[in-house]
């Protein structure tokens, strides 16, 4: 199973745009629930249109982006990933397995042309009786995805990390766990905090030590903080071995609170340089 509908070369520079609840609570922390359906998917349009001819690939999901977005706003030649997962984790990430949306599936997603399934798994490889859980998941989706011929995009991300001191044993435990189920790619958080540690040979260093226990390519993912720090983040990964990146809010989260009229300019100003100099680092 090939991932070269999402990249070029083995590289990676994917737009992410797969993100439901935590848009939600960008837009609108206070009244979440007031965010109108229609008005993320215009903007998941806004953000897609323009940028994904700039990108390897872009990550989707089945709520408010496929197919909605599949009507010409994605062009033609730049694939897509679909994420699988159901939403509702984030306030509590133990209190349940994570589970597959209801009424979607792998086959469902190979059905509307995805070049790939992600999947994403809060994890903490010290909790051991969820964990073991979330592993059995993920076990489970891709054994699926291998049935139905679908490359997995497996994204174990940490929470409630309250000492970023552990934060590069957690991740590294994290690798090793889940680069033993042998998925096709691995997107992960950065292994140490930038903000405490501000050491580049300690970055570096931490990198490597990812790249030496994955067998398959990973990429770096960019949660909420300033585009300069995971600018940062990415050249010291693709250094140590990492094969790119798949960027969400640190690369377009100044368009998402930008008004209507202002967002194209924003788009087009600030965040597509963006993606080409974050892709002049990685191919």
């Amino acid at each position: 199973m090939s991932l070269e509908g999402i990249s070029e070369g083995g590289r990676f520079a994917v737009l992410a745009i797969d993100h439901r609840d935590s848009l939600r609570a960008v837009l609108a922390p206070d009244a979440q629930d007031s965010v109108a359906a229609d008005d993320i998917t215009d903007l998941k349009r806004e953000l897609v249109g323009p940028l994904a001819a700039g990108a390897t690939g872009v990550m989707l999901e089945p709520e408010y982006s496929i197919p909605q977005l599949l009507d010409g706003t994605l062009p033609d030649g730049v694939g897509f990933t679909a994420a699988l997962e159901a939403q509702g984790y984030a306030s509590d990430p133990e209190a349940a397995p994570t589970s597959i949306l209801e009424g979607w599936s792998v086959e469902a997603a190979a059905a509307c042309g995805a070049s790939a399934a992600k999947l994403l798994v809060f994890y903490r490889p010290d909790r051991a009786e969820h964990a073991a859980r979330q592993e059995q998941v993920a076990s489970e989706v891709l054994a699926e995805c291998r049935r139905v011929g679908m490359p997995l995009v497996l994204e174990p991300l940490f929470y409630g990390l309250d000492d970023p001191g552990i934060r590069q044993e957690i991740v590294i435990e994290t690798v090793q766990r889940f680069a033993a189920l042998d998925p096709h790619l691995l997107k992960l958080p950065f292994p140490v905090d930038p903000l405490h540690e501000s050491d580049r040979g300690v970055w570096a260093a931490a990198c490597a030590a990812v790249s030496e226990r994955c067998h398959m390519p990973w990429t770096l993912l960019s949660g909420g903080g300033s585009f300069e720090s995971y600018r940062d983040q990415v050249a010291a990964a693709a250094d140590s071995g990492c094969s790119g990146f798949m960027a969400g809010r640190a690369l377009w989260g100044e368009a998402a609170l930008a008004s209507a009229a202002d967002r194209p300019g924003v788009v087009a100003d600030l965040v597509a340089p963006r993606l080409a100099e974050l892709r002049s680092l990685v191919i």
